[in-house]
């Protein structure tokens, strides 16, 4: 047996301890390069090994590798979609003025009042509650009318109608140079997207706002104070005759007491109708005659059929044709007006048979005959 070497291998030599560092170096960057092809999500780029003391190390370039490589969850992409705003109909945002600046104006009608807006060009009627109103003119961003009588105090809408009778939308209390552009561009809606960490892709459905309903474009009915003062003389006088002034006629005051009335409302005597030093005119005295001064000056009053009698008001005249013979037997001052489910109920103050508040509709079941009304402009 050969003796014992002084380099046993147990004491390896320099060049055995070389050659096995470099096999072991061979081998594992064999390994680390297969790693970081299995997970190139995670390493950039590895520069080389670096031995340091026996173990080594990964230097990387931009991106450094982690001493554990793992993989990283897969990014989902959501799509969110806002709230979208539907759009409502086209709205007028209007306001109606009288001359003097106010929405209002008295029963009587005749009220020329300006509904401002855009696109008003193509109205062509209108109506200030269930009363037809006259259009004076109509441009693209205003529209003249002439209000209807009113039977009573308060608010009414006001509707407008295109040439083939369809409603146009209106909204009142909004200005002009309001902000409509924010409302504008809200109901434009634009669709974002937010990236989430989620297993799987979503998409979110779009909710619709709904926008509260627009107040309602309205006129205001106030009292005329000509009726007022014409109502407030009838009641005062409806059973005290004022014959200190106007005198009276026995049997047949009625025309001289609607005269009178008229009188307190404003008008001025002519020489067709009036009074003086004991003398009336036969329009101041007689029904018919009151009847045909009026037809020749509408001006101061137009007929209504009893067909019409919805568009009477108060301060108008009734005169009724007892016996059909085309006379006028009796004539009376309107001081109510009821418009029920059942129809239009009117009432009149009047003299001879003296009263304040009677039924039209009483006084000719009582008496037959036909009526007509006078609407006092």
């Amino acid at each position: 047996m050969r003796p014992a070497s002084p380099f046993d291998s147990r004491n390896p030599t320099r060049r055995q301890l070389q050659h096995q560092r470099k096999k072991a170096q061979h081998k594992r960057h064999l390994v680390i390069v297969g790693s970081l092809t299995a997970a190139t999500t995670a390493v950039a780029i590895v520069a080389g090994l670096v031995i340091d003391g026996g173990a080594f190390r990964a230097d990387a370039g931009p991106v450094a590798a982690a001493s554990a490589v793992t993989s990283s969850p897969t990014p989902s992409a959501t799509i969110s979609m806002p709230t979208v705003i539907t759009p409502a109909e086209p709205i007028i945002r209007s306001t109606v003025l009288a001359t003097d600046g106010t929405p209002a104006g008295p029963v009587t009608g005749g009220t020329l009042v300006t509904v401002t807006g855009t696109d008003l060009e193509g109205v062509t009627s209108a109506s200030f509650g269930d009363n037809p109103a006259q259009v004076v003119s109509a441009t693209a961003d205003t529209v003249t009318l002439q209000t209807p009588a009113a039977a009573g105090l308060g608010a009414v809408p006001v509707s407008l109608f295109s040439g083939a009778g369809d409603p146009v939308p209106v909204a009142g209390g909004a200005s002009l140079n309001g902000d409509d552009t924010a409302s504008s561009a809200a109901a434009t809606a634009a669709v974002t997207e937010a990236v989430e960490p989620m297993a799987a892709a979503l998409i979110a459905a779009p909710e619709t706002a709904s926008q509260p309903a627009p107040p309602a474009l309205t006129f205001t009915y106030v009292a005329d104070p000509r009726i007022t003062a014409q109502i407030d003389y009838a009641l005062a006088h409806w059973q005290n005759y004022n014959s200190a002034v106007y005198g009276a006629i026995p049997g047949n005051d009625c025309v001289n007491f609607t005269s009178q009335s008229l009188i307190a409302r404003g008008w001025a005597m002519d020489a067709e109708w009036s009074f003086g030093t004991g003398q009336y005119s036969a329009a101041w005295a007689s029904s018919t005659a009151f009847a045909a001064y009026l037809a020749a000056h509408p001006e101061r009053a137009t007929p209504l059929t009893a067909e019409q009698r919805a568009e009477v008001k108060v301060g108008d005249i009734v005169q009724f044709d007892w016996d059909d013979s085309g006379d006028k037997d009796h004539t009376g001052i309107v001081t109510r007006v009821e418009k029920t489910d059942v129809g239009v109920e009117v009432y009149y103050a009047g003299h001879t048979n003296n009263t304040d508040y009677r039924s039209v509709d009483e006084s000719l079941a009582l008496a037959g005959g036909s009526v007509s009304y006078w609407s006092v402009v």
